[in-house]
């Protein structure tokens, strides 16, 4: 059975179809980005590809180590920056400067149409009386979006204590563990493979919480809670790699079977 997965780049939605579930989950990140390559014209160097709001660094890493299943999306972003044009800008800017010594010019030249030009500002004044019954719709509306973004930061810092205090102190002892486990002269299969499950455990709890940052939406006026969720993902990412490092270091131990001994 097929399986696909949606790419988002630049406000459009490109799927892609895999063979099965398994070819998908084996998918590497770097051929992922040349899937992208195909679909988008941009090259894989210039590309970040984001999954759950965590970024997928390690182009060797199969699409499974992120979470990615049939029907999950990834945001392909471009870190390629243009060329500024600041040579063309100078010329206008120039050209601006003389038209507008010439326009005083002429105007002085008339000594008729002055008197009459003060005269008609006098109706335009009644415009702003009509303007300032406007403004407390405004206010309503920023009330509302301050209490809107007020919510936003409370759910944001309920994930952010998850992180420090549930997620932070699990991920230390997990380091402390492994520390512990490498340098112990004998180590066994069953050790081996409880420190890689461990691993496994806190790689998806990270995963989660990811997944449920990328689900905050954040309007443009938002800045507050846009930096919180900013610095969540960034906390949740760091831990996610922190994690997949020991994991990596776990599994390239060498262990004996007692049975051997």
């Amino acid at each position: 059975m097929s399986a696909n997965l949606e790419i988002k780049w630049s406000g459009k939605r490109f799927p892609v179809e895999f063979s099965s579930t398994k070819e998908l989950e084996q998918t590497t990140v770097k051929q992922l980005k040349q899937i992208c390559e195909r679909i988008t014209g941009v090259s894989p160097k210039d590309m970040k590809i984001n999954a759950f709001g965590a970024l997928m660094n390690n182009d060797d890493m199969p699409l499974s180590v992120y979470g990615l299943r049939p029907g999950c999306y990834v945001t392909l972003k471009v870190t390629k920056h243009k060329k500024s044009a600041s040579r063309e800008e100078k010329p206008h800017h120039h050209h601006g400067k003389h038209h507008h010594k010439e326009a005083p010019n002429n105007k002085q030249t008339s000594h008729g149409p002055p008197p009459p030009l003060p005269n008609r500002p006098t109706p335009t004044a009644s415009a702003p009386a009509q303007s300032s019954p406007a403004q407390p719709a405004p206010a309503a509306t920023s009330s509302s979006e301050l209490q809107g973004e007020a919510i936003l930061l409370d759910q944001l810092q309920k994930i952010q204590d998850k992180i420090d205090k549930d997620i932070t102190p699990q991920v230390r002892k997990y380091e402390k563990t492994v520390k512990e486990f490498l340098n112990q002269p004998t180590k066994t299969d069953k050790e081996k493979k409880k420190q890689i499950y461990m691993g496994a455990y806190l790689g998806e709890q990270l995963m989660h919480v990811l997944f449920d940052l990328d689900g905050f939406t954040c309007g443009p006026d938002n800045l507050n809670a846009r930096q919180a969720r900013k610095e969540a993902v960034k906390s949740a990412q760091s831990l996610l790699d922190t994690v997949d490092e020991i994991k990596a270091v776990v599994k390239n131990v060498a262990v004996i079977d007692p049975k051997e001994e």
